[in-house]
């Protein structure tokens, strides 16, 4: 048996071809029961991949690559979690390199291995220079450095596929034997296919901006999922056995514990439900001048019936209170928008400012106990003030519980032919000329412009170089090039948001989830879209004006 314990994705941005979906099917068709993501430094698609792998059938491993400091240099290492802490351990990890230093130093590295298999490089790591100088005496000295501070650790071998280094690894193994330290055969994977080693090049140039003539640019060979058959040829027996040993041990479920909203401070020692009763009656009596039509008093105790059961008290207090905040700022608000417009809650607590029984709209549209449906209420403030708004939140609620939403910018047809272009150095008049032959249809792939324009297609087809530049783009078409910060969309949390989900810093000002919406709320976090409106930003304007 065999497993590969190293895969990074194409979420190592530009370090990597491979989607999530096709390293799951590969690994599926080759006969694997096994399959590992090892991102460097970042956990961006680790619930899509759990979730794929399990669909599939395959136990799923995941990992992290990471640098820490050694006698003033960094050194690659891997940590494989081993069960739910692992897998937390991982997610502070990846926090901390995100957020405040992107290494680690060997103390903390001592913390962040609990429940995890370490894995320390051979080539490209600690050990490589000794093993390079045939210095077996330097090599002893930093196996027992290693083995003193670490304790339990597993030493690599990698690129066992070359003469060069299936000497080196020779040698590694037979000292590492002598001071009883483990080793296990890693063939790292940044591409999927071994045709592929091309296409990774350019997305290094893309990442480097670099040409393909670069010879600081080099042609990575033999980083691709090899099969199990090509691994026995290559690999011992034994080392390829710790393999299976390790992903045997391996038993994360990503089932730790879910979070839920921060809870409201209220005053006079009200609980939340306390307060969000008598606010929202509050506010009846006051939309209504003390004379409320009959029906609404019915209404409102259903709806408040229905948030208090789901515990969705704190949310509605959580939006009136930076409502509150803007308004007493002298930041517009919209007077809402969406099913939030059907919640008489929402109106009594100036949420909304749409009487939802007059017009009919129904609550149950906005909050469903039946189907367990999340509230979602869409908030506008002028685009030129809504941060006002979000900081309020951020400095209410704190760094630890409160963070944006991720998202990224991929390759679509034309900045991938751009991009590659750049790479290939194809002068930008004939990429300019290409790009425009591509046409104008939101969202269209390259396939699609091969087979419906007929430019296109004759363009491509006119040269060499825009042959090879189709196809290299064709790899990389709908890769993420950079991630970003979601202009509107904040999540907030009771528990520390590193004990539920890797967090970012993409600015300076708030941190952004590693995580997309959709797997958000699966771990109880709900998400508020702070939306910026320009023709808000006209009102504040005229307002001024009138002020002035």
């Amino acid at each position: 048996m065999s497993v590969h314990l190293h895969a990074r994705s194409y979420y190592t941005l530009l370090n990597s071809t491979i989607s999530v979906k096709a390293l799951i099917s590969k690994s599926k068709a080759l006969g694997y029961t096994h399959v590992t993501l090892c991102d460097k430094n970042v956990m961006f698609n680790t619930v899509e991949f759990f979730k794929h792998a399990k669909e599939a059938n395959l136990k799923p491993i995941i990992g992290l690559e990471f640098d820490c400091l050694l006698y003033e240099e960094k050194y690659p290492f891997i940590l494989l979690a081993k069960n739910n802490e692992g897998y937390k351990n991982l997610m502070k990890l990846s926090t901390y390199l995100n957020t405040e230093n992107d290494f680690l130093k060997l103390e903390q590295l001592k913390v962040y291995k609990e429940n995890c298999f370490l894995i320390v490089y051979g080539e490209e790591g600690y050990l490589e220079s000794s093993l390079i100088n045939y210095n077996v005496t330097e090599l002893i000295a930093k196996l027992n450095y290693l083995k003193k501070e670490l304790i339990d650790f597993d030493v690599a071998l990698s690129y066992n596929e070359t003469p060069f280094w299936r000497i080196k690894n020779t040698l590694l193994k037979e000292n590492c034997r002598k001071l009883n330290i483990k080793t296990v055969a890693l063939s790292k994977i940044y591409y999927l296919n071994e045709d592929d080693d091309f296409a990774y090049k350019v997305t290094r140039g893309i990442a480097l901006q670099k040409i393909i003539t670069d010879k600081t640019l080099n042609l990575l060979k033999g980083r691709y999922l090899r099969s199990k058959q090509e691994m026995e040829k290559i690999y011992d027996r034994d080392d390829l056995a710790r393999t299976d040993e390790i992903a045997q041990e391996c038993n994360a479920d990503l089932h730790i514990a879910k979070t839920s909203l921060p809870s409201f401070n209220t005053k006079n020692n009200l609980t939340s439900k306390q307060f969000l009763i008598k606010l929202a009656q509050a506010g009846l009596l006051k939309r209504f001048n003390n004379q409320v039509p009959e029906g609404y008093r019915e209404r409102l105790k259903f709806e408040l019936d229905v948030i208090t059961k789901m515990n969705y008290e704190d949310y509605f207090l959580i939006v009136w209170d930076f409502i509150k905040f803007a308004k007493n700022h002298q930041i517009y608000v919209g007077p809402g928008r969406g099913s939030a417009a059907g919640s008489l809650v929402s109106y009594c607590l100036g949420i909304t400012h749409i009487d939802p029984l007059k017009y009919n709209l129904l609550f149950e549209r906005f909050l469903n106990p039946e189907r367990i449906s999340m509230p979602d209420i869409d908030i506008d403030f002028p685009d030129n003030r809504r941060d006002e708004v979000i900081n309020y939140v951020y400095n209410t609620y704190g760094v630890e519980h409160v963070a944006h939403i991720v998202t990224f910018n991929t390759l679509k047809a034309k900045q991938a032919i751009r991009d590659v272009g750049r790479v290939m150095n194809i002068p930008l008049r004939e990429i300019d000329m290409i790009c425009k032959s591509v046409p104008n249809v939101l969202n269209i792939s390259l396939k699609e412009c091969y087979n419906t324009s007929l430019r296109f297609k004759q363009l491509i087809n006119s040269d060499k170089r825009y042959i090879e530049l189709f196809n290299v783009a064709l790899k990389l078409e709908n890769m993420p090039r950079h991630a970003s910060m979601h202009a509107a969309g904040i999540v907030l949390s009771k528990l520390a948001l590193n004990e539920v989900i890797p967090v970012i810093k993409l600015d300076q000002s708030i941190n952004s989830t590693q995580f997309t919406m959709e797997y958000l709320e699966e771990l109880g976090l709900i998400k508020m879209d702070f939306l910026g409106l320009k023709n808000l930003t006209i009102i504040d304007e005229i307002a001024a004006s009138v002020k002035q």
